[in-house]
């Protein structure tokens, strides 16, 4: 019996000491790097619950958010600016203010392949100034389409060529005004030339009176031998445009674009309420 007794005491006194060991391992080794008030870890021990996220860290990539926005840190310029600014497609020549010069921001406009066509409709009287004017369409990206390129026009018929063109919403119309084309258009037709150009005349004033006056694809175009009162009565309320003066202003408005950029909206107002 008293055999059986010291063998227990013995088994447990060796439970004991693990134990204690075990925790006095803990205590030493367990301790947070990161707290000042803990002890410095022992040199080349071996840290498991440190090694793990270290693993992780080694193997997960770190997105760092950049501290300027990308489109700003490449271009140094916010893409609305906080003053009104003006879009232009020709080089303009900086502006003289007393404060610091804005800086100019220019971008690529490219325009879809069916809205670089623009129909021309014109009368004889203009025919040697045409060219020029079409050569600046062209030169800016334009594709023409007018009855002085006629290889194509003779091989079909004249009106089924202009319903093409008058038919697809995407196509702008320039209409090229002179004192000829008032005489054209109000008149019986004295020549096929003039023909044409008041049967183009009439279905562009049918679409206008459809769309409920709204003017969407007209580009009327004043050239210098004319005047507002060659302009015809419906188009009088639309905005024309004075070859060469207002090119840059066609040119907008070729591209779909306005000339003038508002600002965004400033910020709510605070009001000051004080007793009397």
């Amino acid at each position: 019996m008293m055999y059986f007794i010291l063998i227990t005491f013995f088994l447990f006194s060796k439970v004991v000491c693990v134990c204690v060991c075990v925790c006095v391992c803990v205590a030493l080794y367990a301790v947070d790097p990161q707290c000042p008030r803990c002890p410095p870890p022992p040199v080349n021990v071996p840290m498991p619950h440190m090694r793990e996220p270290q693993m992780h860290m080694h193997a997960r990539p770190m997105h760092v958010r950049p501290a300027v926005p990308m489109a700003q840190a490449a271009s140094g310029a916010r893409d609305t600016p906080e003053v009104m600014a003006e879009m232009s497609v020709l080089p303009s020549q900086p502006t003289r203010t007393g404060r610091a010069q804005a800086q100019e921001v220019r971008r690529t406009i490219s325009l879809p392949d069916d809205c670089r066509t623009v129909f021309v409709t014109y009368s004889v009287d203009v025919a040697e100034e045409i060219f020029p004017f079409v050569t600046f369409l062209i030169n800016h990206g334009f594709r023409p389409a007018i009855d002085i390129f006629d290889n194509a026009v003779r091989q079909m018929d004249m009106n089924k060529w202009m319903d093409s063109y008058l038919k697809d919403k995407s196509v702008l119309i320039i209409m090229v005004i002179s004192p000829k084309y008032k005489i054209d258009i109000e008149g019986d037709g004295s020549d096929q030339h003039g023909l044409h150009t008041k049967y183009i005349h009439s279905q562009l004033q049918n679409e206008f009176i459809q769309q409920r006056c709204l003017n969407f694809r007209l580009v009327p175009v004043l050239f210098p031998n004319a005047n507002q009162s060659h302009v015809p009565l419906w188009l009088q309320s639309t905005r024309v445009f004075r070859w060469p003066h207002d090119a840059q202003d066609l040119l907008l408005r070729l591209l779909r674009e306005e000339r003038y950029i508002a600002p965004p909206l400033g910020r709510d107002l605070t009001l000051s309420i004080r007793p009397l």
